[in-house]
């Protein structure tokens, strides 16, 4: 494994245990041939971050006590928990990355009393996100590539049935899963579509597995590409339009077409509104909503995503591209403002 610097200790003992319950995760979540894996997978996941996340509080605060909890003398000390050493690491109880973790930790905890052999397709996203979320972490935090310790493919999870046709209201997955079961996995899925909307459809939520994950040094051959770097430099995640026609099938005249037909008359939007909307809410940066040839002269076109996280977004407040107007005038006064 590469990248050892400050691995010594009690932290880079924590580091090392964290990586093991990583990898060990990521192999039983994909191995079909186990039926306890989505269990298993929650519990070894929750001790990878727990344990990661604990070293992160040694590096921050620089002091051992700062990962037990005050006790009594001649009480036997305890190390801080998952939640709170997530707290002491992310303080944003908002942030995409906490909330992801947050909820695979309330999943672990309800494997405790459940048998939850299968989840839904939202649960999957989820446990997609908090994989990918951990490499670039580690990487991060502590400098430390997994390149030779995860296979081709092996972030990406597999799963032996179609979760698109899990219908947590049919009979026959009742009768599977149990009552109680698919009527707490129904919850936790509308749970999550929820936030997932209030978080702005963040990649750190949740993100498709639609997408195939390798270890490369072509980024051209995957549409996720965790790249270790060089010399050290942080793992970032690039996302690669395949087919943009599919994946992001409207151009700015399609676009405003789709938004009138969604909002019906609700609110009306000119190319205008959509360049202040780029501008402010910084949408080029987001390749789940924006893509753009490299061709001189290709059109900008957007994801079905965007329509629907706009649409949102003026349902929730029909100011939106009023505001996205007067926001965008402001920063290009400060642009242009004497020094």
């Amino acid at each position: 494994m590469k990248g050892r610097k400050g691995r010594s200790g009690l932290k880079g003992q924590l580091v090392e245990k964290s990586v093991d319950a990583y990898v060990l995760a990521l192999e039983t979540i994909n191995r079909l041939s186990i039926k306890y894996r989505v269990e298993s997978f929650t519990h070894l996941i929750c001790n990878a971050w727990e344990l990661l996340l604990k070293a992160r509080v040694l590096d921050l605060q620089a002091s051992r006590d700062a990962i037990y909890y005050k006790t009594k003398r001649g009480d036997p000390k305890r190390t801080i928990s998952l939640r709170d050493a997530l707290i002491k690491v992310v303080p944003n109880e908002k942030e995409p990355l906490r909330r992801n973790l947050e909820v695979v930790a309330e999943l672990r905890d309800e494997a405790m009393h459940f048998v939850i052999s299968e989840v839904p397709n939202d649960v999957l996203l989820l446990f997609q996100a908090c994989v990918i979320n951990y490499h670039k972490k580690l990487n991060e935090w502590f400098g430390v590539s997994l390149s030779d310790r995860a296979t081709v493919g092996m972030m990406t999870i597999v799963y032996d049935l179609s979760p698109g046709s899990f219908d947590l209201g049919s009979p026959a997955v009742k009768r599977r899963l149990g009552k109680d079961v698919a009527a707490y996995l129904a919850q936790m899925q509308k749970k999550i579509q929820a936030e997932f909307s209030t978080l702005e459809r963040s990649p750190e939520f949740s993100i498709g597995v639609e997408y195939k994950l390798v270890l490369t040094k072509k980024p051209g051959d995957a549409d996720i590409v965790l790249s270790t770097g060089d010399k050290g430099k942080s793992a970032t995640v690039v996302q690669v339009a395949k087919d943009p026609s599919v994946s992001h099938p409207h151009r700015q005249k399609e676009l405003l077409v789709a938004l009138a037909a969604a909002l019906d008359g609700a609110a009306i939007a000119n190319q205008h509104d959509i360049q202040c909307v780029n501008k402010v809410h910084a949408v080029k940066k987001r390749a789940d909503w924006f893509y753009q040839g490299k061709v001189v002269g290709s059109p900008s076109q957007y994801s079905q995503a965007f329509v629907d996280w706009i649409v949102e977004r003026v349902k929730q407040d029909p100011q939106f591209f009023v505001k996205a107007r007067e926001a965008s005038k402001k920063s290009l006064k400060k642009l242009h403002a004497p020094a």
